[in-house]
């Protein structure tokens, strides 16, 4: 088991989230002793899409209005059609990812996540994968698509689908178990 104590994971998410996608590597990270917040443009609570239906209901822990990249070590998108088009559009979510990506520190996204990555401009000449359909949207965003179950490029940890779960979450794990916190 890596050791991650005292890391601070931010997690960035709206209605609709894919529940694998977001519960998963959130286990995943708190078992190898980090600590993770949910933070949301919607308050109180983000209900995941689970299957064909609406999941579980998960408490915001930290509103997009307050939240700090500063405070954090880490930030974690989940999949999920609604939630990667409602991030998307919304300034502070952008935003928010933006500050991550330009100061160094790990961003992992699973699934559709990447359209929020889009949003940033910051994605020319970077090496990820995503959900095969959007594949030409990130291609058009200058990035380089790959279909594999899980890509690093420097910073930023990119998966497919939840059938890739259990890599993507070794490297996320594996990558923020080597930095100094």
């Amino acid at each position: 088991m890596k050791n991650m104590e005292g890391i601070k994971i931010a997690i960035l998410t709206e209605e609709g989230f894919e529940q694998i996608e977001l519960t998963s590597p959130k286990e995943a990270l708190e078992n190898a002793g980090a600590i993770t917040t949910i933070i949301s443009p919607r308050p109180r609570k983000v209900r995941g899409w689970d299957g064909d239906n609406w999941g579980a209901e998960l408490t915001v822990d930290e509103d997009i209005d307050t939240a700090d990249p500063d405070h954090y070590d880490a930030l974690l998108l989940p999949g999920g059609v609604m939630n990667a088009d409602k991030l998307r559009q919304n300034f502070k979510a952008v935003e928010f990812v933006k500050e991550f990506l330009q100061s160094g520190k790990t961003v992992a996204a699973i699934c559709h996540a990447p359209q929020l990555l889009i949003e940033t401009g910051l994605l020319k000449g970077r090496t990820l994968t995503s959900y095969p359909s959007l594949r030409t949207d990130l291609n058009n965003a200058g990035a380089n698509w790959v279909n594999e179950d899980v890509v690093q490029d420097e910073n930023l940890i990119t998966s497919r689908k939840p059938a890739d779960l259990k890599a993507f979450n070794n490297v996320l794990v594996e990558a923020l178990s080597l930095q100094e916190n």
